[in-house]
C-alpha cells in the first residue's frame, strides 16, 4: 500500500492574510470579520467605523451589495456563510449617514472622528491647482472617486446627465431594495465634504467633452452601461419589445409606464429579476414569466432574488433560449417562441449555446423585456476633437491599471473600465481612480503599504480574548433576513422588501463568525509529540506525521536544514493542519500540556502613502 503524502505550505504573513478570506474577497479590502465580531460583542459604533473606513457607500452596500465577502467566507465551506451584508445594514442604520439630518454635522463628525484613524489616503494631500477635477457620471464609481479626492483636499465637480445622482443605484436598482432616502443620504454626505454635483448636464450636448478636458486639471469618465441590449431575433422590432434597463430608468424617474398584462423577461441575472419584480408591482399585470438559458443551479441572480421572485408570483423557466417574437398584423407583440438549451458553453469553455430545434415552447406576451446585457452611450466622443484610443468594440482603451487612457489627463472608472459589475467593484474602481489622478496632478508616486498588527498569546484565558465564541457557535444556523410578506411587498416599488435583523438576530448571526484572523501557532521547540491537540480537535484538522510524508517548497527545506543541520532525509515529525476545516475553537491550545500552541491574532490594513 503506497504511503500517504501531504503537500504543505509553511505559513507566513501572506498566508495569515489570505486566511481572512472575507477581507481579501472584498474589492475595497473591508475587514468584514472585524465588524461582524464587533456586532457579536454589541459594539455597534466600532462595527460601523470598521465597515465605513474603506467604503464611502457603506449604507448602500448594506442594502444591495452582491457580497463577494460572503462568497469567500470560510464558514460557508462548513455550512453557510456569515450574513455579512445584512449585518452591515444593521450597523449603518444605527451609525450611518442615514441617521444625520444635518449633513454638515455629518461631514464635520466624519472628518474629526474617522479621518485620523486612517480613512482616506494616509499622508496624501492635494496639490494646489487652479482648474477643477471634472468627473462625468455620478454613479458609485464617480461618487467614490470624488469622495477620496475631497478627503485629500481637492474640490472635484461631478457632471450627471440625469436629474438625480447615483447612477444605476438611482435609475436601475429598485427602491424596494434600495430606499432612495438612503441613497440620497450617501450623496448628501459626499457633497458635504466639498464635492459639487451638477445634475441634468449632458456632456456632448450641454458641454463639449473637449471644452471640459481643456478647462480641467483632469477628467474622469465614469459613465455607466445604461443602454439595453436587444437580441437580433425575428420580431425584435415589434411594438412591446423593450430594454429592461430602459424600463427601470423610466419607472424610477417617474415616467408614465404602461406594460402587460402578460410580461416575459429574458435573462437570468439580478437585472432580470429587478425588471421582473418591478413589473409585478405595476398596475394591471396578470403574469410575469422569466426565461433564461441557464439551468437553476447556474443562474447568475442571487438566491434571495430568485426565492423572493417566486414568492411574488414570477414564473421561472430555465434552459430555454429565444427563437422568435410573434407579432400580429399591426406589428404588436402577441407571443414569443423559445427553444430548449442543450448546452451553453463549448468544449473550450466559450459561450456558444446549442439548442434542440425540435423542442420549443411559446408564451403569450404583451410586453417582452430583454435583460441580456448592457451597453454604453459614448456618442459624446464622436468627432470631439480629442485623440482617444478606442477598442475594436468602440469602448475607450484603458492601460493595464484599468484607469489611465491614451490621452494624458483623461481617465476611466467603473463600468467603462471593465464592463458592468457590482456596486462594490465600482467603488473600488473609483477609489483607485482618485489615487491615479492625484499621481498625475502631483507628479508623486503612491505606494500601497500593508500594515500588520499581531497580537500574541490568545487562547489560554478564553474569558477575555478574541478567540472566545458564543456557546455552541459552530451549531448556530444562518437565518434568512426578515422580509415583508409577498402580498405586502408587491403593493409598490417603494415598499421595502427586506426588514433587516433585530438586535438579537444580529448579535446571534455575528456570533457565527469563525474569527479567521486568529491562527494556530505551533512552537516546535516545546512540542513533545503527545498528540493531545490532534485528539481534542473536533474537526479532525490536525495530524502528526513523519517528515517523509510531507512535500513542500524551498521554505520547508530551509526550515529542515535550520533545525536538523542537514538536507531532508525523512527523519523527524511535524504537525500539519487542514486550514479549511479549522473553526478556531482553541481546544488544541488549551489541551497542550507544554504550552506549545497559542492562538494569535493577525490583522492587516492597507495604507497608501506618498513618496
Amino acid at each position: 500500500m503506497p504511503k500517504q503524502t501531504f503537500q504543505v505550505v509553511i505559513p507566513d504573513y501572506k498566508y495569515w492574510r489570505q486566511n481572512i478570506k472575507c477581507q481579501t474577497g472584498c474589492p475595497v479590502n473591508t475587514d468584514s470579520r472585524g465588524y461582524v465580531r464587533a456586532i457579536a460583542d454589541g459594539d455597534y459604533e466600532r462595527a460601523y467605523r470598521i465597515a465605513r473606513m474603506p467604503n464611502p457607500l457603506a449604507s448602500i452596500c448594506g442594502r444591495v451589495c452582491a457580497a463577494p465577502c460572503e462568497l469567500a467566507c470560510r464558514r460557508g465551506w462548513i455550512d453557510a456563510s456569515i450574513s455579512i451584508r445584512a449585518l452591515k445594514r444593521f450597523v449603518t442604520e444605527k451609525y450611518g449617514v442615514e441617521i444625520y439630518k444635518d449633513k454638515k454635522d455629518y461631514a464635520r463628525d466624519f472628518i474629526n472622528r474617522f479621518k485620523e484613524e486612517g480613512i482616506g489616503v494616509s499622508g496624501v494631500t492635494a496639490k494646489d491647482i487652479s482648474m477643477p477635477i471634472s468627473i462625468v457620471g455620478a454613479g458609485p464609481a464617480g461618487l467614490a472617486c470624488a469622495h477620496e479626492l475631497a478627503l485629500m483636499g481637492y474640490k472635484p465637480i461631478i457632471y450627471e446627465m440625469e436629474k438625480v445622482a447615483g447612477g444605476m443605484c438611482a435609475v436601475g436598482i429598485p427602491p424596494y431594495r434600495l430606499p432612495r432616502e438612503i441613497l440620497q443620504a450617501e450623496i448628501d454626505a459626499i457633497k458635504a465634504l466639498g464635492v459639487e454635483i451638477k445634475l441634468g448636464v449632458q456632456i456632448g450636448r450641454d458641454i463639449p467633452i473637449k471644452k471640459l478636458y481643456d478647462e480641467s486639471a483632469a477628467v474622469l469618465l465614469s459613465v455607466g452601461a445604461k443602454k439595453s441590449r436587444i437580441l437580433p431575433v425575428e420580431g425584435a422590432n415589434g411594438k412591446g419589445v423593450l430594454g429592461g434597463v430602459d424600463f427601470l430608468r423610466d419607472v424610477f424617474t417617474g415616467k408614465d409606464v404602461k406594460i402587460g398584462p402578460k410580461v416575459v423577461v429574458i435573462g437570468g441575472g439580478n437585472v432580470a429579476y429587478d425588471v421582473a419584480r418591478t413589473s409585478v408591482r405595476q398596475k394591471g399585470i396578470e403574469s410575469v414569466s422569466l426565461v433564461c438559458l441557464e439551468d437553476f443551479e447556474h443562474m447568475l441572480a442571487d438566491k434571495i432574488e430568485i426565492e423572493e421572485g417566486a414568492e411574488e408570483g414570477i414564473e421561472r423557466l430555465n434552459s430555454f433560449g429565444p427563437e422568435k417574437i410573434n407579432l400580429d398584423e399591426n406589428g404588436v407583440v402577441k407571443s414569443m417562441t423559445f427553444k430548449k438549451v442543450i448546452s451553453i458553453f463549448d468544449s473550450e469553455g466559450n459561450f456558444n449555446p446549442r439548442f434542440d430545434e425540435s423542442d420549443t415552447m411559446t408564451l403569450p406576451a404583451d410586453t417582452i423585456f430583454f435583460t441580456v446585457g448592457q451597453a454604453f452611450d459614448l456618442s459624446f466622443l464622436e468627432n470631439c476633437g480629442l485623440d482617444i484610443e478606442r477598442t475594436q468594440r468602440g469602448t475607450i482603451k484603458a492601460e493595464p491599471d484599468k484607469i489611465t487612457t491614451s490621452l494624458p489627463g483623461l481617465f476611466v472608472a467603473g463600468d467603462l473600465s471593465y464592463g458592468p459589475k457590482i456596486v462594490i467593484d465600482a467603488v473600488a474602481s473609483g477609489k483607485k481612480a482618485a489615487l491615479v489622478i492625484h499621481e498625475y496632478i502631483s507628479g508623486r508616486h503612491l505606494t500601497l503599504k500593508t500594515e500588520e498588527m499581531h497580537m500574541e498569546h490568545y487562547g489560554k484565558d478564553v474569558s477575555n480574548n478574541e478567540v472566545s465564541h458564543p456557546k455552541d457557535y459552530e451549531k448556530i444556523k444562518r437565518i434568512p433576513v426578515p422580509a415583508l410578506p409577498a402580498e405586502e411587498r408587491i403593493k409598490g416599488v417603494f415598499t421595502p422588501a427586506e426588514l433587516g435583523f433585530t438586535k438579537d438576530m444580529a448579535e446571534g448571526q455575528g456570533g457565527r463568525c469563525l474569527n479567521c484572523a486568529v491562527n494556530t501557532i505551533f512552537n516546535g521547540d516545546r512540542c513533545v509529540l503527545c498528540g493531545g491537540c490532534s485528539d481534542v480537535c473536533p474537526e479532525y484538522c490536525l495530524r502528526l506525521v513523519s517528515l517523509e510524508n510531507i512535500r513542500g517548497d524551498e521554505t520547508l527545506t530551509a526550515l529542515y536544514k535550520n533545525r536538523y543541520g542537514k538536507e531532508p532525509e525523512g527523519a523527524g515529525s511535524a504537525i500539519i493542519k487542514d486550514e479549511d476545516r479549522c473553526i478556531r475553537c482553541g481546544f488544541c491550545a488549551k489541551r497542550c500540556p507544554v504550552d506549545a500552541i497559542t492562538m494569535e491574532r493577525f490583522l492587516f490594513k492597507e495604507v497608501w502613502v506618498s513618496e
